[in-house]
């Protein structure tokens, strides 16, 4: 009997929050009230270079803590699509976690070229304004060099996203990606994070758990 396995699973995972109309204006004006403090600079620990990020706001590794309630509610959905998202990919632990969370804000122009996320079995990102363009995010196909016409119809040799405010995409953290240039005359928002599984009660997570708050 025929069988067919894929041994190389790279998944990319999508959903559309049901409430984000109700939360997406309020949620714009945290992000802009941190964004006009210090507007298109690296605030946090993050690599950075005109080459890697440019035309962008990038804020500090603790968006989601943020004890607001448009951010806390948008934390909790997306706290349980993780526990589903890890559950489809069989990767199952005691506890689930968003490590590090920030958002951009990005001009005309604006990118951030190729890069991984370490130590991330899921990274996630959740678009909240086009700003005037459809342009998302890119992921490089893992297998290097591979590309051929009659293979492209099943195995590309990368993955490409719409912009579609209140969508969340979640993919493994070590495929190269990137944020495609921005090409709206407006500002382009959306939050990234990182995330991993506990697998016992003393493994070492860098940054503070965040955890679904009532």
């Amino acid at each position: 009997m025929m069988k067919v396995q894929a041994p190389f699973f790279v998944p990319i995972i999508t959903d559309d929050c049901e409430f984000f109309k109700d939360i997406k204006k309020d949620l714009i004006e945290i992000i802009m009230d941190i964004h006009n403090s210090d507007p298109f600079s690296v605030q946090g620990n993050f690599p950075n270079s005109k080459n890697l990020k440019y035309n962008l706001t990038e804020s500090n590794s603790d968006f989601l803590k943020i004890d607001e309630e448009p951010v806390i509610k948008l934390r909790n959905w997306i706290l349980k699509k993780l526990i589903e998202a890890y559950s489809k990919i069989q990767i199952k632990g005691k506890d689930i976690v968003i490590t590090e969370s920030w958002f951009h804000v990005t001009k005309k122009e604006g990118f951030h070229n190729l890069h991984t996320h370490p130590e991330t079995p899921l990274g996630g990102i959740f678009y909240i304004e086009d700003g005037g363009s459809q342009e998302g995010n890119q992921w490089l196909n893992p297998i290097f060099g591979y590309s051929h016409r009659i293979s492209d119809i099943w195995c590309k040799p990368f993955f490409e996203s719409k912009f579609e405010p209140g969508k969340l995409i979640l993919f493994p953290g070590w495929i190269l990606h990137s944020a495609r240039p921005h090409t709206g005359n407006k500002n382009r928002i959306l939050i990234a994070f990182n995330s991993t599984v506990l697998f016992h009660d003393d493994q070492v997570v860098h940054l503070s758990r965040i955890k679904e708050k009532k």
